[in-house]
């Protein structure tokens, strides 16, 4: 068995699927997309979208779509709940996390001036606030770590080590989830790259 990533050590998508592949203590090779910019990416998958990945030559594009191919070949330990209501939620607050949260961190990211940057700082606090109310009184979303966490996890951290965005710390829920996150992980700082 053979496995490539295709990936960029910034993207959060890339990084929700190495902590899957590590949970999972899947051994693969890297290919870092920025080495050649993306050359060997596009010559692969026709498209420039990480991560990528090549299992034994069968191509699977987008992060979502290869933490369910590795669920279904590397069962244990599991990264979903086991009932279906639970996994169906589970899988709900992963799309939020990749897509309304994502773009959310997008907009913050992309903003051109102080103007922008204050509107989508409100927009992206609306959100902390509810993973703030959301988090109290427990650690994982589920039981154990799934999907969910994961994802919720590598959105926030990628406003810490790539954005260098301090969540206000009014939000003392958020900021002991996102620590007790870190430690579970084993990232040795907020800063650092999942590895």
């Amino acid at each position: 068995m053979a496995i490539r990533l295709f990936q960029s050590q910034t993207s959060m998508f890339c990084e929700k699927i190495r902590i899957v592949l590590a949970i999972k203590n899947v051994p693969y090779e890297v290919v870092d997309v920025k080495k050649d910019d993306r050359k060997s990416l596009i010559e692969y998958s026709g498209q420039r979208k990480v991560p990528v990945m090549d299992f034994d030559g069968q191509r699977i594009i987008d992060s979502t779509l290869i933490a369910n191919f590795l669920e279904e070949r590397f069962p244990e330990p599991n990264v979903y709940p086991r009932g279906e209501s639970e996994k169906g939620l589970c899988l709900m607050l992963e799309d939020w996390a990749d897509e309304v949260l994502n773009m959310t961190i997008r907009g913050l990211r992309r903003a051109e001036n102080e103007e922008a940057r204050k509107e989508a700082e409100r927009g992206l606090e609306v959100h902390i606030r509810s993973l703030d109310h959301f988090f109290s009184g427990k650690g994982f979303v589920f039981d154990r770590m799934t999907m969910a966490d994961i994802a919720i996890f590598t959105q926030l951290h990628y406003l810490y080590t790539v954005m260098q965005y301090e969540i206000p710390a009014s939000y003392k829920t958020v900021h002991a989830w996102v620590e007790f996150m870190r430690q579970t992980l084993k990232l040795s700082s907020l800063y650092d790259s999942a590895a």
